[in-house]
């Protein structure tokens, strides 16, 4: 947790130590003329003594950037940055269009500090399964935002990285979000037969991780896009494993959304009920 205090002001560090239990942080989130609000595993704790305020996020975001946002430009486009220990700082502000793309975000004005969770063992009730059964298969994890679908990934992938010999994984991190990349340098540990490909769209981590790294599993987080549902079609037919997460509250609001290619293209389904508690079907 040092990177995250470490980019807080002194006011807000204090503050946060005072009123809630740091281990237990998810979200620290900043918004202007806004209370400061820190939301834990399970509940929302609202510090309306402490008023955020422009400078607030000003100062902040110099700590998150080192005081050289140019070092983030590509990140900030599509906003967010990422600093050392996997945590991820979502931006709000104005966006600067150019032939309809974001070309700039100024005048940030909202701050939401994502804290990076690895939990050992998450995934141990799914990886009993699959050695008793001998082997994997394509596996959907389901779950709203916010109840660990991420950490429950990262730790599949890290169990079978550790344990499959032969195997080869590439995690495809779109937005720092598993591997908790600084500088091109996981922050966590994926297994010892892990690559990882960051800052990419899933479609170009596919097919590049297919061509390039040989990759007997490929990991990827919040699937949803039809372009993302193509790539991974391209994976199936490239005789290539693949661990996905999604948004949803069950299989039927998942089916709502990509119809039967949940059926066509995964075998293993994972439902997330609660933080830390999952069905496996």
């Amino acid at each position: 947790m040092k990177a995250v205090t470490d980019i807080l002001i002194p006011a807000i560090k204090n503050i946060i130590l005072q009123k809630t239990e740091i281990s237990q942080i998810a979200e620290i989130r900043m918004r202007i003329h806004c209370p400061l609000i820190v939301n834990l595993f399970e509940k929302e704790v609202v510090i309306e003594e402490y008023i955020i305020e422009e400078q607030d996020i000003r100062d902040t975001f110099n700590l998150a950037t080192k005081y050289s946002a140019y070092a983030f430009e590509e990140s900030i486009k599509e906003g967010y940055i990422t600093v050392e220990g996997g945590h991820r700082i979502g931006l709000g502000g104005q966006a600067v269009m150019k032939e309809g793309k974001v070309s700039l975000l100024k005048n940030i004005r909202y701050l939401n500090i994502r804290v990076c969770h690895s939990v050992e063992g998450y995934g141990k009730d799914f990886i009993k399964k699959i050695e008793a059964r001998k082997s994997f298969e394509n596996t959907l994890i389901i779950s709203p935002p916010g109840l660990g679908k991420t950490t429950l990934l990262r730790d599949i992938v890290k169990n079978l990285s550790q344990t499959m010999r032969g195997t080869s994984i590439c995690v495809i991190d779109e937005r720092n979000e598993i591997s908790g990349s600084f500088n091109g340098e996981p922050a966590i540990s994926l297994g010892m037969r892990t690559d990882v490909i960051t800052n990419c769209s899933k479609e170009y981590g596919i097919i590049t991780a297919i061509r390039a790294l040989a990759p007997s599993i490929i990991a990827v987080d919040e699937i949803g896009r039809k372009s993302d549902i193509e790539a991974l079609q391209y994976a199936c037919v490239s005789g290539v494993k693949i661990v996905a997460t999604i948004h949803g509250n069950d299989i039927q609001d998942v089916k709502s959304k990509l119809g039967e290619m949940v059926d066509k293209i995964f075998k293993d389904i994972i439902v997330i009920k609660r933080r830390g508690e999952y069905i496996c079907y």
